[in-house]
């Protein structure tokens, strides 16, 4: 008896597509950055430019003043932000030996019995002199790989490509998008174009609430962020703001992370002034109490069905697989994800494995249409 198990044609077509886009995905990953930023660009602003076309504008004109404005916003916030980040990223790599030596003294001070453990478990694995050079060496480590980050020619030319690339594709995506659209669904297998119809507008539902709406809370939780931080005066406020309100894409893990570096710093910096701490505590607090009940309810909307902890492990495992491209579309992916796995487990549900009666009326059902066999007469 042969158990081999064999895909149908039409199986085998499917399966080919999944592998040949994910070996495309990961053999060019390192020149995909400006075309997927081109995408995620083209896929939020899209809709505007139907408006604007359905008004009597030409849709080259209406991509070509979307992206005019979008360059002046860029170059505004480049010259607003970027020397005050650099600066203060700078001199947090200066001032990290001596927040190191603060700690280690208080440490001393209050658990003496824990470092002394600690330094000779490290003295007999590492020897004596690598703990003791360990602060000198700690702002020439950050110096050093922020310098070669930034002389590398690879990085420099995916930024050129990023900075002159990604506008162009942008444009031509937004101009053809509905003729793209088009051929696209002419090529569809038409025996699977209704389902995949279906599906690509869930994937649609999923990844426009969700892009478009976390844009904007992902906007106002950084402005809010740096700018209360500003206002106090804590170091570093920029670089921690900005920090914060970016990877608050994940609920709580934003407000969670600015809440432990934030408080690190303002302790380092206020202490024994504890009511300077606790102000930069409530700042946190307030961020997560309005993003959580205001925000992300009213913005980004409760239709969206993608879970934290699966958002975390899209972005974990596609900026592990495709580096900064795969930042850039984790969530598409995700989201794409996520609507094959619950149309499968849909199918599942309605499947003869799933229910037994249905199964067992299934058979009954071909039973019954079997011709009997009578007896011969005579």
């Amino acid at each position: 008896m042969d158990n081999t198990i064999r895909l149908s044609p039409h199986a085998t077509f499917w399966v080919a597509v999944v592998a040949l886009g994910t070996m495309g995905l990961m053999v060019f990953a390192d020149v995909l950055m400006p075309f997927a930023a081109g995408f995620v660009l083209a896929y939020l602003f899209h809709p505007l430019v139907n408006r604007l076309n359905r008004i009597g504008v030409h849709r080259g004109a209406a991509a070509f003043a979307i992206i005019a404005v979008l360059i002046l916003i860029f170059v505004a916030i480049f010259a607003l932000l970027i020397p005050p980040l650099v600066d203060q990223l700078r001199q947090f790599a200066q001032d990290l030996p001596g927040y190191y030596q603060r700690a280690r003294a208080y440490l001393w001070e209050h658990y003496p019995q824990y470092i002394k453990s600690i330094q000779s478990t490290v003295q007999q694995q590492e020897g004596t002199g690598a703990a003791q050079g360990q602060a000198q060496d700690v702002a020439g480590v950050v110096a050093g790989y922020l310098r070669s980050l930034a002389e590398s020619s690879l990085a420099f030319f995916n930024t050129l490509a990023l900075l002159f690339l990604t506008p162009v594709v942008t444009f031509f995506l937004l101009r053809d998008w509905d003729k793209m659209l088009a051929s696209v669904d002419s090529l569809l297998p038409k025996r699977d174009a209704p389902t995949i119809r279906k599906l690509a507008g869930e994937v649609d539902d999923t990844i426009s609430g969700y892009l478009r709406g976390m844009f904007i809370v992902l906007s106002i939780l950084s402005v809010f962020y740096m700018v209360t931080l500003g206002l106090i005066g804590l170091n570093y406020g920029l670089l921690i703001g900005l920090f914060a309100g970016i990877i608050s894409f994940v609920p709580y893990l934003g407000s969670t992370s600015g809440l432990l570096v934030a408080g690190g710093v303002a302790l380092a910096q206020f202490a024994p002034d504890y009511a300077m701490v606790a102000l930069v505590v409530g700042v946190f607090i307030f961020g997560q109490v309005v993003e959580g009940n205001v925000l992300t309810p009213n913005i980004v909307g409760n239709q969206v069905r993608l879970h934290p902890v699966w958002l975390l492990f899209a972005l974990v495992a596609s900026g592990y697989l495709l580096g900064f491209t795969g930042l850039l579309i984790s969530v598409p992916l995700a989201a794409v994800i996520g609507v094959l796995v619950r149309f499968a487990i849909r199918k599942y549900q309605e499947s003869e494995i799933y229910d037994e009666q249905k199964g067992n009326a299934a058979v009954e059902a071909v039973e019954g249409t079997k011709p009997r066999k009578t007896a011969a007469i005579g």
